[in-house]
């Protein structure tokens, strides 16, 4: 196979990856997987034509109605926590004119006040490091591309996605979410294998994983260096993890030659999609108070025609 650029769809246009230039393998431990084995596993390790030639809801289908009961049966304290930042408005005559793409995510808006009522217009750059969001299936290509050899170029036009758009994810996603709670940490299999022994937790098909590594007050840091190293994708399709999720945006390790590991095995191989720049410091203060590190996990996407994702407020129900 002939490697070709990652193509990254933001905001109903091809952009450059979220602000951050193309990455180093710098910092911290290099990865160990090389791109000829990344390569092996983006075949190996895919989930193309599982669910059918004609499928767009990739790792979504192994959320069953079963595990959804299974997800509600962890509602004990009902107890709600949110797991996405604050939107930040950013003021509207900072961005006069048309508004340029991919600036690292913002909230613009407008108030109006009129008579006894307030009104609000809305503009949303929810792709790159600022704001907590859902990424869509066509968001990312990989040699041309996308979630089960669909073309990109023929699904994503200036007018967004015209399949494996948010709108898979129309009906919500609710399932069981386990925090790893795992500040400054690449996590690999071995990582991962020390947390379900100290947990006495299990992932499982279904489940989505939420990676908290930034501490209380710290900042966008650790870019991959700390996050899911690329050493755990077999880990994620052995055991048929239908999304994860991270206070940043996911990679936690580099391959030379290789964009977005993470971003690329799991929204074009695997068709799991992501949670990128969740907050999970209150999430990890109620799970150490009630010593539990699992709970119903509620996802609802925006329902955006031709969308490549939205701006979300997951919440855990402990």
């Amino acid at each position: 196979m002939k490697l070709r650029n990652v193509a990254v769809v933001g905001v109903a246009v091809v952009v450059l990856w979220g602000g951050w230039s193309r990455p180093r393998a710098q910092g911290g431990t290099p990865s160990r997987v090389t791109k000829e084995q990344f390569e092996r596993w983006m075949t190996e390790l895919s989930n193309w034509g599982r669910w059918g030639d004609d499928d767009e809801r990739g790792a979504l289908n192994l959320i069953t109605p079963k595990k959804v009961r299974e997800a509600a049966a962890l509602v004990r304290t009902g107890e709600t926590v949110s797991l996405s930042q604050q939107l930040r408005r950013r003021a509207a005559e900072a961005v006069p004119g048309p508004r340029p793409v991919n600036t690292g995510g913002a909230l613009t808006n407008v108030f109006r006040k009129q008579g006894g009522a307030l009104f609000e217009r809305q503009e949303i750059e929810y792709h790159g490091g600022a704001i907590s969001h859902f990424d869509a299936l066509c968001h990312v290509s990989y040699e041309g591309q996308i979630y089960n050899g669909y073309d990109f170029d023929e699904v994503v036009t200036d007018g967004g996605c015209s399949r494996s758009s948010v709108l898979t994810a129309q009906g919500g996603i609710v399932t069981r979410g386990l925090l790893l709670d795992l500040p400054e940490t690449r996590v690999t299999p071995e990582v991962m294998a020390a947390w379900e022994a100290r947990t006495g937790l299990t992932v499982s098909s279904g489940d989505v994983l939420l990676l908290r590594t930034r501490r209380e007050g710290s900042g966008l840091t650790g870019f991959m260096i700390h996050g899911y190293g690329p050493s755990l994708i077999p880990f994620l399709k052995e055991r048929d993890v239908a999304m994860i999720g991270a206070d940043i945006p996911q990679e936690g390790g580099a391959i030379d030659g290789v964009f977005i590991p993470i971003h690329t095995w799991t929204l074009v191989s695997a068709g799991m999609n992501l949670l990128d720049n969740l907050d999970l410091h209150a999430v990890a203060e109620t799970a150490a108070r009630l010593n539990r590190y699992e709970f119903m996990l509620v996802v609802e996407p925006l329902k955006v025609e031709n969308g490549a994702g939205s701006a979300v407020n997951a919440v855990a129900i402990f």
